[in-house]
């Protein structure tokens, strides 16, 4: 039977015309005639332990050609018929929860059989299965909605039909809450409710069920609506009922659109339209209804003080102070009341009023009025009202009522071209505004990227395809002031000033830099070098990036400091932390300067290199006119610099829009940094000297649009040298130079002349005069030495030099001159410092009371032992060489055991952010460094000389001079062996 009812279909299909017939669209609404639903499985009801119980539903197929719009390539469509649409009504079959839904289904459906029924889609969800309903109520009721068009026709209404007060509507009884009463479902899921103080949890569940539209708030999408269910014997009692009163009633006036009304009584308000009464004795007796729709209204003059009760009837209804019906109330008289639309049914004229004058800011005639948003083509100027404030993700703005049934949005950046307004919008665009806009032509949503298109918002959520206006007051204001506005934002051009919203979230052309949404379509792009003028860059304005905090910590390598470093770090351990504490501060405080979301004016410089994008500034001087682009740095410039990115081997800065630059991994520092990549983050400001320049072409290729190139040195000895620095060229044998000790090997010392990138090799024998036992003894990197040019290969480029102290004791500035110098100065700064150290300790002493006697002994003694120092160091000659030597050699122990016991957390950690020369940062006091320094020195000379006694073919003169450094060398390791005592008792 069931191949012969196939063979019949095929041969039905193919006469002329048939299968158009009968084919419908997959749309909510449609009716499916019988034997073309297929049952291909029955799924049973589930009832959950929490209570929820959910009907089963049976799998039914329908093949393609009896439907229009289907998507798909195959030859059926699946679909959904859920047991509580198998009838009108169940009766009393069924308990609570309806586990006999099942049973129901079993007999009237079969799996495999075909059902014998017409079928209606009752919704179509997104991107689910059609949910079909056997409910043959329904499927009458929108047969016959075609052919009646009065007050008293029934309907089955979905989210897109036009509602009205004392509409008839047929659905069924979907669910039921004891708390509120049960809900009504009606095509692709607009749902009413008729009240539990209505009897509406009389209602049997799944019932099909006729009710009258008892209340309606279209402010809302889908609109709220309360039903109240009614008999077909109402309708037709009422029906009878107008018909007879109209045919008794005297001739009525007929309304015309423009028509004046006159005085009307104002007999019941809600958020979005007022209910009133002619008063007009020409229309007394007359069957007319009229209301004002808040998008036709404004306030009246008077403004009467509202009761307690007024003003929480007001807030029920969401009217507040910017509201035209705010100083409304039931019982008003408005006076000069206009129509702006007519529509009679039925005996019945339905009256849009407006009591709006004809003559507006924008808008000459009257207040539109119309049925669909098409008829507003772009260009359109139109009054609107505020409904909701949108602060979603997908678009920011303010979304409208522009007259009953028709919605608008206007994106924030339409709104005004000021941006303290935008950043407070809520307060400045306050629900029951009027804006004046103008309907802005559409954007192609295949052209338009998805973050720009206008999505569902709370607004209308259940509209498949979004069709509100898109609407513009600047584009109104444009118009107004006769400038030459088209239907939607053009590209902003060299020269505009815009406001911008800050979007982090997007993709950052050109990093670092601050992506910026504008009017339209619109992107931004502001370079970092473009925030704020050259005078007032910050470090790292942007903020860092979470993940190189993240990366850095698990990275983390220590540094390789001297043992200067280490004593000058522990004794400024807290001017670090305050420092940092403010610096983590400041840099918060940047961070908020450019939160996402916020609006800021900007200038346009230009087009840049990705399409629809422009390039902004947000520099003063910009908005204040400057234009021209910023000077290329010429070779020797000193230069400030924003890091654009850092490698193992080296960094990229930008200095300009135009101008970038590289920096090789050597120079970055004159210290060793074990992670770059940490110590330099993208945003990180910097200073550097221009070594090379390289200016571009236009035309050249590769050069991405740069102006110019340029190389930059950014180590602290560059940075603070003056005039020209010593070159290869430069460099004459037997010369002298000053250098610093940058590495010690067992065969030498390898030292660079200062203000110069020129090193060389000492070698162990050139180090000193006497045998050289161990050399790492004698120096440690960083001493400051004079070297002598001993050796030159031009073709190889290498230098030998030589340390020995008899090359140097001829010269004016001779080791034994400044030694005495230094010693003379060092008496008077030690004589000071013994004070100041005594008063500090004392001080210290009288607070701690009587508990730290173990303290105030180490005071003591400490003290002793100072002004034992000073004895001997005030009677040079009293002391023998020997003695001398035998007291470095102890000192030199107790310093290496005292550094030896240092913890390992006063060691200085892997550098931060600020390492080597930030500009801007704080120099550190360089007395405690250069005493330091000097002990250095010192101690490693005091070392060679040590050995050099074992030689008893050293003269008395050179004795007299090392004797001079060894006591100055013990002098400064006691004076640091206090103070790291000091700090560490005022540690605890």
């Amino acid at each position: 039977a069931e191949k012969s009812l196939e063979a019949q279909e095929t041969v039905n299909s193919s006469s002329v015309g048939e299968k158009d017939l009968s084919a419908v669209p997959l749309a909510a609404g449609s009716i499916l005639m019988s034997k073309r639903m297929k049952v291909l499985q029955l799924v049973n009801s589930l009832h959950r332990s929490d209570g929820t119980f959910l009907p089963g539903y049976a799998v039914v197929s329908i093949k393609s050609k009896f439907l229009t719009g289907v998507t798909s390539n195959s030859d059926s469509v699946e679909c959904k018929l859920s047991f509580d649409q198998l009838m009108d009504s169940y009766g009393d079959e069924l308990s609570c929860p309806p586990v006999e839904l099942d049973s129901v289904a079993q007999k009237e459906l079969k799996v495999g059989k075909r059902i014998d029924k017409e079928g209606l889609i009752l919704s179509v969800p997104n991107g689910g299965e059609p949910i079909i309903s056997l409910r043959s109520s329904l499927i009458d009721t929108i047969r016959n909605e075609a052919s009646s068009s009065d007050d008293f026709s029934i309907v089955c209404p979905s989210p897109s039909s036009n509602l009205f007060m004392g509409a008839y509507v047929r659905g069924y009884v979907a669910r039921k809450d004891e708390r509120f009463g049960s809900f009504v479902r009606f095509l692709n899921g607009l749902t009413g409710l008729i009240p539990k103080l209505k009897k509406g949890l009389d209602e049997s569940l799944y019932e099909t069920i006729l009710c009258k539209v008892t209340a309606l708030d279209i402010t809302s999408s889908p609109p709220k609506i309360l039903l109240k269910k009614v008999s077909e014997s109402d309708i037709s009692k009422k029906k009878r009922k107008i018909e007879s009163r109209n045919k008794g009633s005297v001739s009525q006036r007929q309304i015309q659109v423009g028509d004046l009304i006159g005085d009307v009584k104002v007999t019941d308000i809600n958020f979005a339209r007022a209910k009133v009464q002619l008063i007009d004795k020409a229309f007394f007796g007359a069957n007319i209804r009229a209301r004002i729709h808040v998008t036709m209204a404004e306030p009246i003059a008077a403004k009467p003080k509202l009761s307690k009760q007024e003003k929480k009837a007001k807030d029920e209804h969401k009217i507040g102070k910017s509201h035209p019906f705010y100083s409304w109330k039931a019982g008003d008289v408005i006076k000069g009341v206009r129509c702006v639309a007519v529509d009679t049914r039925d005996g019945v004229s339905f009256v849009e009023l407006a009591n709006r004058s004809e003559k507006s800011d924008l808008v000459s005639s009257s207040p539109i009025v119309v049925s669909d948003p098409s008829q507003l083509p772009p260009g359109s100027l139109v009054h609107s009202i505020v409904t909701s404030v949108s602060a979603s993700s997908p678009h920011f703005g303010v979304w409208v009522q522009v007259c009953p049934g028709i919605s608008g949005f206007v994106p924030a950046l339409e709104l005004s071209s000021d941006p303290d307004i935008l950043n407070d919008i809520e307060s400045n665009y306050k629900v029951g505004t009027r804006l004046s806009c103008c309907v802005m032509e559409k954007s192609n949503p295949e052209k338009t990227p998805l973050r720009h298109q206008l999505q569902r918002d709370d607004h209308d959520n259940n509209t498949k395809e979004h069709n509100a206006l898109e609407l513009s007051v600047l584009l109104a204001e444009e118009q107004s002031n006769a400038k030459q506005a088209g239907f939607k934002p053009t590209k902003p051009q060299r020269g505009d000033v815009v406001v911008g919203r800050i979007n982090k979230k997007m993709r950052v052309l050109g990093p670092p830099a601050l992506m910026l949404n504008l009017r339209g379509t619109f992107t931004g792009r502001c370079c970092i070098t473009e925030l704020n003028d050259m005078d007032d860059w910050a470090n790292m304005p942007l903020g860092k990036d979470p993940s190189n905090d993240s990366k850095s910590g698990s990275n983390e390598v220590q540094r390789v400091v001297s043992d200067s470093e280490a004593d000058l770090s522990n004794n400024e351990n807290d001017d670090d932390d305050e420092e940092s504490r403010d610096e983590d501060k400041a840099k918060s405080e940047i961070r908020e300067e450019y939160p996402d979301g916020k609006f800021i004016k900007c200038r346009v410089l230009g087009s840049a290199r990705a399409k629809g994008a422009v390039e902004l500034s947000l520099r003063d001087s910009r908005l204040e006119g400057d234009l021209e682009e910023d000077c290329v740095p010429e070779p020797n410039d000193m230069t400030h610099a924003y890091v654009i990115s850092t490698t193992k081997k080296g960094c990229f800065v930008r200095i300009s829009r135009y101008v970038e630059g590289r920096v090789i991994l050597k120079e970055l520092s004159d210290d060793f940094i074990p992670n770059p990549t940490v110590m330099f983050p993208p945003g990180r400001l910097v200073v550097g000297k221009v070594k090379r320049v390289t200016k571009h072409d236009g035309k050249q290729k590769g050069n991405r649009g740069l102006a110019a190139t340029v190389d930059i040195d950014m180590r602290e000895s560059v940075l603070l040298s003056s005039g020209n620095r010593i070159t290869l060229d430069d460099i004459q044998e037997n010369s002298k130079y000053t250098g610093v000790v940058t590495r010690i090997e067992s065969y030498g010392v390898f030292v660079r002349i200062e203000n110069s990138d020129v090193s060389g090799l000492a070698h162990v024998s050139e180090c000193s005069d006497s045998y050289v036992k161990n050399i790492f003894d004698l120096y440690n990197p960083g001493d400051l030495v004079k070297v002598m040019v001993i050796k030159f290969d031009k073709e190889e480029k290498r230098l030998g030099f030589s340390l020995k102290a008899s090359n140097f004791v001829d010269d004016d500035d001779s080791d034994d001159a400044s030694l005495s110098d230094e010693a003379s100065s060092s008496e008077e700064d030690s004589d000071e410092e013994e004070e100041e150290v005594k008063d500090a300790l004392d001080e210290r002493s009288d607070g701690e009371g009587d508990s730290d006697s173990d303290d105030e002994n180490f005071v003591a003694k400490m003290a002793a032992k100072m002004e034992q120092a000073g004895d001997v160091h005030s009677d040079n000659d009293s002391e023998s060489s020997d003695d001398s030597s035998a007291d470095s050699d102890d000192d030199s122990e107790s310093d290496e055991k005292s550094l030896e016991q240092r913890p390992e957390e006063s060691l200085p950690q892997a550098m931060d952010a600020n390492v080597g020369f930030d500009w801007g940062s704080t120099i550190k006091p360089t007395k405690i460094t250069k005493l330091a320094e000097s002990s250095d020195d010192e101690s490693t000379d005091s070392s060679s000389d040590s050995s050099g006694d074992e030689s008893e073919d050293e003269d008395a003169g050179f004795k007299s001079s090392h004797k001079a450094r060894k006591k100055a060398a013990a002098k400064r390791r006691e004076e640091e062996e206090i103070s790291r005592r000091e700090a560490a008792l005022a540690d605890g």
